[in-house]
């Protein structure tokens, strides 16, 4: 019975301790919060903000440009090329304290990865302010206009196939009825092969 009592004793007062120890918390000042608030609003506005940097850069012509040319980049690749438009990752962490954003739009196949465009974004003004070619995209560019270049040097070397020549069909006549009946005759006559086994 009397560790009955003891354990109850010492139960009730953890609750005690840990219901003292949580009142006894700092209250934030007026301040504190104030400060917590801004840094919440500054983070859902960098959010925003990305949001609608992404679908302006999906809405760019330059990004309906280079997705025209993906059937033939895959082509060349020889594998699945992706086109999508991203934000520095960088910048978003420094959102809060810049002016701008920083995005691609980016060419992926395999693991070769090119970012074709560079974008700049005002958060101020929420628009695109300049969109530029990238150096890598000009030399992909050129390495591709080389590529075409050379192929149908290639394309000529091959021997050609002769044509192939189209054979007429010899229209066959209609047979008529007395026809069809002497054909039925032909097919009763025994053939030499069966006359040989018979023998």
């Amino acid at each position: 019975m009397k560790h009955r009592i003891t354990i109850l004793f010492l139960i009730a007062l953890a609750f005690c301790i840990s219901s003292f120890a949580q009142n006894q918390k700092e209250k934030m000042t007026r301040e504190e919060k104030n400060e917590k608030n801004q840094a919440r609003l500054d983070r859902i506005n960098t959010r925003n903000d990305i949001a609608v940097f992404r679908k302006q850069m999906l809405g760019l012509k330059e990004y309906a440009n280079e997705k025209k040319k993906l059937a033939s980049a895959q082509k060349a690749a020889k594998m699945p090329v992706k086109l999508s438009a991203v934000v520095d990752s960088d910048a978003v962490e420094n959102a809060s304290e810049s002016k701008t954003l920083i995005g691609y739009i980016k060419q992926d196949a395999g693991d070769n990865s090119i970012n074709l465009y560079e974008i700049t974004y005002d958060r101020q003004e929420k628009k695109i302010i300049s969109v530029k070619r990238t150096p890598e995209a000009a030399e992909a560019d050129k390495e591709a206009a080389e590529e075409k270049e050379d192929k149908p040097e290639k394309a000529e070397k091959p021997e050609k196939a002769a044509p192939k020549k189209t054979v007429a069909k010899k229209a066959v006549p209609k047979k008529n009825k007395d026809e069809d009946e002497d054909d039925d005759t032909d097919d009763e006559k025994p053939s030499k092969n069966k006359d040989k086994d018979d023998e």
